[in-house]
């Protein structure tokens, strides 16, 4: 079976697949980060990833590309955040890149 995204946690663990609850799981390890492990993140087989930092600032950047063009903003709840995250999971990424350029969303 392909693995088709996976999640990194604080200290840098993968989780392959991991669904809705176990992606909440992850990010409530965010309460624990620190200067070295300051994020999580779901990156999708595309190449696309999506960083999570504690203050609910996210990183949105293909890191396959020759020319990373990050997208940052701070999202407003948890829920918007595991949303994004869900429909990076699904390889969802021009849907995540409008959210993110939306005036909302900053």
């Amino acid at each position: 079976m392909t693995v088709t995204y996976f999640m990194y946690d604080t200290m840098g663990e993968e989780f392959d697949e991991p669904n809705e609850a176990q992606i909440r799981e992850v990010l409530a390890e965010l309460s624990n980060a620190d200067e070295e492990h300051p994020d999580v993140s779901l990156r999708h087989e595309s190449g696309w990833s999506l960083s999570v930092f504690p203050d609910k600032f996210v990183r949105w950047q293909n890191v396959e590309s020759t020319r990373p063009e990050p997208v940052d903003a701070t999202l407003s709840s948890w829920d918007d955040i595991v949303g994004l995250l869900l429909k990076t999971a699904r390889g969802e990424t021009e849907e995540v890149t409008s959210a993110l350029a939306e005036p909302s969303a900053g």
